[in-house]
């Protein structure tokens, strides 16, 4: 992608960083300024795609501060029949809200757009990169 992107602080839920790495594309996100995976979506993505979090090019950023969703979020995620990784981080969203959301789950998406967060998928990142060549 382009020098553009260095602007993107991305969060992200264990579906784009595990397609993207089966697609051999996890490097896309190499460009975004940081990109954000909570504690329990690193463990998700480490029990179903390890390999994607030993990737040396790509500098993503595990926080292992638990970061709990406050009321409304709360409240929404349990509507919406969220799992933990997807809660924790759209909690991470929560603190930063001006990143962009990375998820391929639309009831995520739902959530994230109802709370005002940018939301993109895994196709998103693709296109993205598409329109920096």
């Amino acid at each position: 992608m382009g020098k553009t992107e260095r602007t993107i602080v991305g969060v992200f839920d264990a579906g784009p960083i595990i397609h993207l790495d089966e697609l051999a594309c996890l490097h896309l996100i190499s460009d975004f300024r940081e990109s954000l995976l909570p504690e329990t979506v690193w463990r998700e993505v480490d029990a179903y795609r390890p390999t994607a979090l030993t990737k040396t090019q790509i500098d993503l950023m595990h926080l292992t501060e638990s970061y709990l969703p406050g009321r409304q979020l709360s409240t929404m995620c349990r509507l919406f029949s969220l799992d933990a990784g997807e809660t924790e981080a759209l909690s991470v969203m929560a603190k930063n809200p001006t990143a962009v959301f990375f998820t391929d789950d639309a009831a995520d998406r739902l959530v994230a757009e109802q709370m005002g967060y940018k939301v993109h998928g895994t196709i998103g990142i693709l296109i993205m990169s598409l329109s920096h060549l």
